[in-house]
């Protein structure tokens, strides 16, 4: 039970943080929400992998496995985010959490070409019945407010990053195999922090980023959520498929959606439309049937 419970904790991790990412990026822009919270994040992976491992740094395993973990951070963490991070601003924490729960879909496609990993007649439905909840969320939202080129960029953007988080997790297995799971996630994090870094520079934004700072409440949205995603979601996510069936972990997590229809009901004022509600409870619907199969 405790992994189960692990995976639901793991849920809320990631609805809360989708809300709070999305507020701060409207304050200071969601490239810069991207660059600061690792900065936020690094320290305090550093601090947990000392008290849990004794060392401030990873064992990295064979340099087979620091290769493939590091191009996960660098695809999971730098690129994907960027996408994603971009789509919490432009059609905000629900949508943008319910194209990523083709993330998982995606994995499993990716599992098959790159690892060998089959996929059953059920799982097939799984996917069938995930995006067809995901075109009728896309569809009613165009019903209620006509998509325009901001709103569409950000369901462009969202799927972007839905592959690279994909990618980035699959990547992530294969490099995992003998690593310690929080020397994987420090790992994982320098990684795209130096995505990050580099990325900044090149635009010019790095001192900018950090400027923005002197608003606050972006400051404190940021660094609550970069304490509770980054750092223990991954971590429980990862502890979670230790103690756990992987199918039973990933469907659990597929519940943020759910989660955040109340949540951006009561705090974010959004009206909860019959159409929206049933395309959510679909796409997470096949969500669970993929992974229960």
């Amino acid at each position: 039970m405790l992994g189960q419970l692990f995976a639901l904790l793991t849920a809320f991790c990631w609805a809360q943080n989708s809300v709070f990412y999305s507020i701060a990026g409207k304050r200071v822009s969601s490239g810069t929400v991207t660059h600061i919270r690792l900065w936020i994040a690094l320290p305090a992976i550093i601090i947990v992998h000392f008290i849990f491992l004794g060392s401030i740094l990873p064992d990295i395993g064979s340099w087979r496995s620091l290769g493939f973990l590091f191009t996960s951070g660098l695809v999971g963490f730098f690129i994907a985010d960027i996408f994603i991070f971009y789509g919490f601003v432009a059609i905000g924490p629900g949508r943008t959490l319910l194209i990523l729960t083709l993330s998982p879909i995606l994995s499993s496609i990716f599992s098959f070409l790159f690892v060998g990993e089959t996929l059953n007649s059920a799982q097939i439905i799984g996917i069938i019945v995930t995006v067809a909840g995901v075109l009728l969320v896309i569809y009613n939202e165009n019903r209620i407010s006509k998509m325009d080129s901001h709103k569409m960029k950000g369901i462009i953007f969202a799927l972007i990053g839905t592959i690279g988080q994909a990618a980035g997790m699959i990547l992530a297995k294969i490099g995992m195999e003998g690593v310690h799971p929080i020397s994987a996630n420090l790992i994982r994090i320098t990684a795209g922090l130096t995505g990050l870094v580099i990325f900044a520079l090149l635009r010019r934004s790095f001192i900018d980023d950090f400027r923005k700072m002197k608003d606050r409440k972006a400051l404190a949205l940021i660094s609550v959520s970069a304490i509770i995603g980054p750092v223990l979601g991954i971590i429980l996510t990862l502890y979670a498929f230790q103690l756990a069936p992987v199918g039973i972990v990933t469907t659990l997590n597929q519940i943020s959606p759910v989660i955040l229809l109340p949540i951006e009901a009561v705090f974010m004022g959004r009206k909860l439309n019959p159409g929206i509600l049933l395309g959510t409870l679909t796409a997470v619907g096949g969500a669970v049937l993929l992974f229960l199969f």
